[in-house]
């Protein structure tokens, strides 16, 4: 029981620490962040793209970072972008008012999202996944909190399905891991666990480096 106890004690210790981390490597990323990230923004809007948004239609960007995605949005949908850091929400405020749209952006936790189950009939995981301490945990909340027929976009980096990492990705995933995000992570076991499959084809960016794919509920 000791040993268990340490364990977890261990474990806690660590989670706590990735967290505080993640935020503050983030803190610092967000005045050049838009800079760094410009290439990616093709697809951005291609994710966006492919969820074919209506009139009235809820949606929740979950790690909404500066806002980017926000360009790419159809009028007439309500916004709602949560992310865990201060200095990127501002940014997704403000960006939000140079648009001229309405949007509800807060700060709060993609591994714990402080919304109903069923309130969304669209959420963006762009770029967050391979951020986040507990992927599982944020597809998890995700899949919680959209309705039945509702669709998730997800674009970010994942290794490529049925192959085993290369040498040299495993090689770079600590201090990328560290810098800025995990090269290792793989999609289909983030959405089997969270009830969730992919709907359509699913689409490279960036030369490969990047997957765009859209999800819901399992048997929907």
């Amino acid at each position: 029981m000791p040993q268990k106890q340490a364990e977890e004690r261990s474990s806690t210790a660590d989670s706590s620490w990735t967290q505080w981390w993640n935020r503050t490597r983030y803190q610092l990323y967000a005045p050049i962040y838009d800079a760094v990230a410009r290439p990616l923004e093709d697809g951005r809007k291609r994710a966006v793209g492919q969820l074919d948004l209506d009139d009235g239609d809820q949606v929740l960007i979950v790690g909404c970072g500066t806002g980017s995605d926000l360009k790419y949005l159809p009028g007439g949908i309500e916004v709602t972008a949560i992310d865990a850091v201060p200095a990127m929400v501002r940014r997704t405020q403000a960006r939000a008012v140079a648009l001229d749209r309405a949007v509800d952006a807060r700060v709060g936790d993609a591994q714990a999202l402080p919304f109903e189950e069923d309130a969304f009939d669209a959420v963006l995981l762009h770029l967050i996944l391979s951020v986040v301490p507990d992927p599982q945990a944020v597809t998890a909340e995700a899949a919680r909190v959209l309705t039945p027929s509702g669709r998730i976009s997800i674009y970010d980096k994942f290794a490529p399905t049925g192959t085993k990492s290369s040498l040299l990705r495993r090689a770079l995933n600590p201090v990328a891991r560290f810098l800025f995000s995990d090269l290792t992570r793989r999609l289909d076991p983030l959405l089997t666990q969270a009830g969730l499959e992919v709907v359509e084809p699913r689409k490279s960016a960036l030369g490969g480096l990047y997957t765009i794919a859209m999800a819901r509920h399992s048997g929907e």
